[in-house]
């Protein structure tokens, strides 16, 4: 039979550099800038030099980053000599790294590694990243001990929990582990046999997470970088409330695009497992505003466009029509250049539209116009619809007039950073009308 190929079998040539600078004597020259490349993005780039980003976005290889991780970790509490860290989709280790940067040392390098290998555990699925996440830990502990000492066991043997195995199998590494810290794949996957939080196909993260929490004991922390959506989207709902039915939510913090090569924003989770017998408390993953408020929400009704473009078949009444295309920003909009058959729901100006795409960065992320006239419109469904309860045109001037703000496009970028805005987004935009 024939073995079959790593699909990241390329890194192996990296790795072996890694493995050569670990026994390389302290005081070669360029030892200790190259050691900090080595710990602080040098794996990344390597990764997306030797492979390809569809094979990257298969495995969900994607690794933390200096910054990011310091940032993660630095969300994290009761850090002490007897916590354990366990990372289940470890990749090159960058997550164990941040942590062993807070781990004490020992009188030795070799005792130090002793101490390491106890408390920090780590699994994944390709070989290559293991044996990498083995090397730079041993890396930042000779580093930080400025020694020349040799070693006399290998990596492996330092790190005997740090291995190649499937993470969510491992039940005694869940059982021995104080906190967990996750960057999970964020690729789409089928919900799992009998999910009763999600059906279909989900982020694999949102999943992950579920079932690292349902393996950890109570009291565990969970550190996790997880995407976006799973904040603020609406068909992220069920999984929050799952999430938050099995452990205590105590920080959620928005955090903007993983890097430069994954086009994706990130948020910050830290959770606690709960007990079964602990009573759940509510925490808000978006961004709250005071009691007194008002939102869009108390002067409009708030919907997504009823259209489905390319879906629907062109039968019924001729509308008028609009999409993001045909219409222009922060105008008043009373011709309209288009007109489609449509069946369904239509439109009695006046009444607002916003477009779904909006993704922070934009320049007013609530990009409205006001629609004006006497008889229906079909409206696609990538715009979001917000008809006023009185009737008015001047209602619908004065909140586009409010949407064209920074404190609104701050609102949003807090709320949701999602590449769409959402129906319940749109309705929690603090306004006065």
């Amino acid at each position: 039979n024939k073995t079959k190929r790593s699909p990241f079998s390329d890194y192996s040539a990296y790795v072996s550099t890694l493995k050569r600078l670990a026994v390389e004597p302290h005081r070669v020259a360029g030892w200790d800038t190259r050691v900090e490349a080595a710990l602080n993005g040098q794996a990344s780039v390597e990764l997306r030099r030797v492979a390809p980003v569809e094979t990257r976005r298969k495995f969900g290889a994607f690794f933390t980053g200096t910054d990011l991780g310091l940032r993660l970790i630095g969300c994290g509490t009761d850090f002490s000599a007897t916590s354990v860290f366990y990372d289940p989709s470890c990749g090159m280790g960058d997550l164990l790294i941040t942590a062993a940067r807070k781990l004490p040392l020992c009188k030795t390098l070799p005792d130090t590694l002793r101490q390491w290998g106890h408390q920090l555990t780590g699994t994944d699925l390709h070989r290559e990243f293991i044996e990498g996440a083995r090397t730079r830990l041993v890396l930042l502990a000779r580093q930080r001990h400025e020694t020349d000492e040799a070693l006399r066991s290998s990596d492996a043997d330092f790190f005997p929990n740090i291995r190649v195995a499937d993470g969510l199998k491992q039940e005694a590494l869940f059982t021995r582990a104080t906190h967990l810290l996750l960057n999970p794949p964020f690729g789409q996957v089928a919900a799992p046999a009998g999910c009763k939080w999600a059906g279909g196909r989900i982020t694999e993260a949102a999943a992950f997470v579920v079932a690292a929490l349902e393996r950890a004991k109570p009291g565990t922390e969970m550190l996790a970088i997880l995407p976006e959506v799973l904040r603020s989207g609406s068909f992220s709902e069920q999984w929050r409330k799952r999430v938050g039915q099995l452990a205590e939510v105590q920080l959620v913090q928005p955090y903007g695009l993983f890097d430069d090569s994954a086009d994706i924003d990130v948020f910050l989770l830290r959770l606690a497992r709960r007990a079964e017998t602990q009573n759940s408390r509510p925490h808000a993953w978006t961004t709250t505003i005071g009691p007194r408020t008002t939102t869009v929400a108390d002067s409009f009704d708030v919907h997504v466009g009823r259209v489905v473009p390319h879906r629907d078949s062109e039968s019924g009444p001729l509308r008028r029509y609009i999409h993001p295309r045909n219409i222009p920003v922060w105008k008043e909009v009373t011709r309209f250049s288009e007109k489609r058959r449509h069946e369904g729901l239509a439109y009695q100006p006046p009444f607002v539209v916003l477009r779904r795409t909006s993704r922070p960065g934009h320049p007013y992320r609530a990009a409205a116009t006001v629609i004006l006239g006497t008889k229906p419109v079909a409206v696609e469904n990538h715009l979001i619809v917000c008809e006023p309860r009185d009737k008015s045109a001047d209602t619908c001037r004065a909140l586009m007039e409010q949407l064209h703000t920074q404190r609104v496009n701050e609102f949003l970028d807090q709320r949701i950073r999602c590449r769409h805005l959402t129906v319940g987004a749109v309705a929690a935009i603090p306004v006065e009308i």
